[in-house]
């Protein structure tokens, strides 16, 4: 019987875009390694994650709240 270690969502992604040799950008592999890091460490400190709950929604929208964006416009070559 084959017994292979269990790979995360993260990590059967990376696998699956590296065996089928797409064409993954640097973004995409700088995106992988941010999201596998943090998948190890709500792994490692679970009792870190903080619910999202009605005071810190508050909070949010009264510091992002007010602001629009569009995502079909283009980013300035400030933002890139």
């Amino acid at each position: 019987m084959n017994y292979s270690k269990p790979t995360s969502p993260i990590t059967g992604i990376h696998a699956r875009n590296e065996s089928e040799r797409t064409d993954a950008s640097e973004n995409d592999l700088e995106l992988y390694e941010f999201l596998k890091l943090l998948e190890d460490d709500i792994r490692s400190n679970p009792e870190k994650l903080v619910a999202l709950d009605s005071t810190l929604l508050a909070r949010l929208d009264s510091l992002i709240g007010g602001i629009e964006v569009d995502i079909n416009s283009p980013l300035s070559s400030n933002d890139e």
